[in-house]
């Protein structure tokens, strides 16, 4: 690599110094409701539908969880493709053995690229967030998102670019600020157990 060159943000080459924040606690459960390219001006714009948070926070229902990478150096995405051979658990096994069965049957699953337009084109389907992890340094960012598709297969996405921005409705907020309104919920829902 160059001296003019920067290494590349993702999570295949995450870089040295990197920090990484995950979003689940606002973003878990919700829908992504929208997904903007605009290639011309190198946005993204991804727009969440996460009613718990926004109704203990009591938000106006038509808010929408907001974020936006702007530089988008890069956009992929896959599905997990299931093992065609079944996962059978035989009744009376125990939840330890359970979940290695169930890791040994995933472990056999293929990844399966996805042009981004066909990614864009769940969102008719229903993408709901089981994961999100937010991977950044000064001069770069990357998003990694784990969504189920109409509840019944999975896609990730990653999207790379210079600066990453976060909103709930009108409101910018800072990642950290972003990820405490879910923590909020979170917390108050652990008090009530």
């Amino acid at each position: 690599m160059g001296a003019d060159e920067r290494p590349i943000l993702d999570w295949v080459n995450l870089p040295e110094g990197a920090d990484e924040l995950s979003l689940w606690s606002t973003l878990h459960d919700g829908d992504l409701a929208a997904i903007e390219s605009d290639l011309l001006a190198r946005t993204l714009t991804l727009r969440f539908d996460v009613s718990y948070v926004r109704d203990f926070h009591k938000l106006s229902e038509e808010t929408l969880f907001v974020v936006t990478v702007s530089g988008v150096q890069s956009v992929r995405s896959f599905s997990n493709i299931p093992w065609p051979g079944g996962c059978s658990i035989p009744s009376g096994t125990s939840y330890e053995q359970q979940q290695a069965i169930t890791v040994e049957y995933q472990r056999k699953w293929r990844e399966q690229s996805l042009s981004w337009a066909e990614f864009e084109r769940l969102t008719d389907t229903g993408l709901e967030v089981s994961s999100a992890t937010l991977a950044r340094r000064s001069d770069c960012a990357s998003l990694h998102l784990g969504l189920l598709v109409g509840g019944d297969s999975y896609v990730e996405a990653y999207v790379r670019g210079d600066a990453i921005t976060f909103s709930i409705g009108e409101r910018q907020l800072t990642p950290e600020e972003f990820v405490e309104l879910g923590e909020a919920y979170w917390d108050a829902f652990a008090k009530k157990r």
